[in-house]
């Protein structure tokens, strides 16, 4: 079995200095003009333990240092090297034009919670309306359900206003919890790194009831257009 950790925009790449999965070195599976990094695996799965996931990203990580990489989902398993090369050379048009568009480039995560602290005064309002208050609970929680989702477009908007100059491109979406929460990828050019880090320290300022979390640098996954599990 060969463990699969992303494609590269290179036929062949020095895997001498990072190992995969149970210590095994990770190597090109060249098709074409790309490679997918790949390592043996003496087993058919691999269980999402945080070292596992850890150990994933760290390969792309190396491998980000020098290529362009399309990352895989973690725990993509292919049976050999021919199986792989005939999955990357049916998608090989997607993959060489998705590694031209994310080449140098990174994504960052962000996360924003704590939403109704920036405006409280409008959940209040909502909650203390003798006509709100009159309804039944499954209408009246549909209301307050839309209200939260009403305040958190309004933040993103605002915050999306500071960031978005700041990076290529930025996918939001808002999260069916209990508490409305924001999450964002932005696809930040590896040379603006330090300025789109220093936008979100000032977008932190400018917000200070918000919780704004922001992890990265990570291999792009949020970008690539072509799912190549899904699509085998």
């Amino acid at each position: 079995m060969l463990y699969v950790y992303g494609v590269v925009d290179s036929p062949s790449f020095d895997g001498t200095s990072v190992k995969g999965h149970d210590g095994a070195s990770v190597f090109a599976v060249p098709c074409g003009d790309c490679a997918a990094a790949a390592s043996s695996l003496s087993r058919r799965m691999i269980a999402p333990s945080p070292r596992s996931v850890w150990l994933h990203q760290q390969v792309l990580d190396v491998l980000m240092q020098r290529h362009a990489v399309l990352p895989l989902r973690f725990a993509t398993i292919v049976p050999d090297e021919g199986v792989l090369r005939d999955r990357l050379r049916s998608i090989h048009r997607a993959l060489a034009d998705d590694l031209r568009r994310l080449r140098g480039k990174v994504e960052f995560a962000l996360r924003v919670t704590n939403i109704h602290a920036e405006c409280p005064h409008a959940r209040d309002a909502e909650r203390k309306d003798d006509a709100t208050q009159a309804l039944p609970p499954g209408t009246r929680y549909l209301r307050e359900r839309i209200a939260s989702e009403d305040t958190a477009r309004r933040i993103e908007r605002a915050l999306r206003r500071h960031l978005d100059p700041a990076a290529e491109h930025a996918v939001w979406a808002l999260a069916t919890t209990r508490a409305p929460t924001l999450t964002a990828s932005y696809l930040v050019e590896r040379n603006e790194v330090s300025s789109f880090v220093a936008t979100v320290v000032d977008v932190r300022a400018r917000h200070p009831a918000l919780d704004v979390s922001c992890t990265g640098p990570w291999a792009p996954y949020s970008f690539v257009t072509v799912r190549a599990p899904e699509a085998w």
